[in-house]
């Protein structure tokens, strides 16, 4: 059984004090409740409820010119702030690089929003997708909050592929659960900090 997203990110946390003060000290403050409520608001769906309860203590990492890949397959984790940012950004960019007119592009989107959560699709950045972490290089993870038994899975989006793959995770907290027994050695997985790059092996 999974633990949950807060005990998950409890370890997670516990591990980068002991093992890199100087990343913990990069952690932004969390945002406030008001700030989830606004964010839903924004996006027009509900944050499932693991992604909620770990934005309300985790506020993201500061610019510290490295890549801080907690998660592996070096994907550094997002705060809710730098999600939004990246959401309006690669929603802009994919739709300006999208070799259809506004119409098929808006015919595009509304067939693949009622598609179910977990379907691929390569063409857009759709509204309803969430980032959770980055890789710094323009390549996310996200939460799909479409509808669907797998709502709330965290899929990957490839800056020139898209999202053509199945979910990496079921949800968010399972994400973290993961990250958080590779950090402790209860995967094959091994984090190597060199140079304050983490590395994973």
């Amino acid at each position: 059984m999974s633990r949950t997203e807060n005990q998950s990110w409890t370890d997670i946390e516990s591990w980068v004090s002991e093992n890199s003060p100087a990343l913990h000290a990069a952690f932004l403050p969390p945002p406030s409740t008001s700030d989830v409520t606004a964010a839903e608001e924004a996006i027009g769906y509900a944050l499932p409820a693991g992604l909620a309860a770990w934005w309300r203590r985790f506020g993201g990492i500061g610019d510290t010119g490295l890549l801080w890949g907690l998660v592996p397959g070096y994907w550094q984790p997002q705060g809710l702030r730098q999600a939004l940012a990246d959401r309006a950004m690669v929603m802009e960019v994919r739709n300006d690089l999208f070799s259809a007119s506004p119409e098929e592009q808006r015919d595009q989107q509304e067939a693949a929003l009622r598609d179910p959560a977990g379907t691929p699709h390569t063409e857009q950045w759709l509204p309803a997708w969430v980032p959770v972490a980055t890789n710094l290089g323009g390549s996310h993870l996200f939460a799909d909050l479409r509808d669907g038994p797998r709502h709330g899975c965290v899929m990957a989006w490839d800056n020139v592929e898209g999202a053509d793959t199945d979910p990496v995770y079921p949800d968010v907290t399972a994400m973290l659960d993961h990250a958080a027994r590779a950090l402790h050695g209860g995967t094959d997985l091994r984090p190597v900090l060199d140079g304050g790059h983490l590395h994973w092996a």
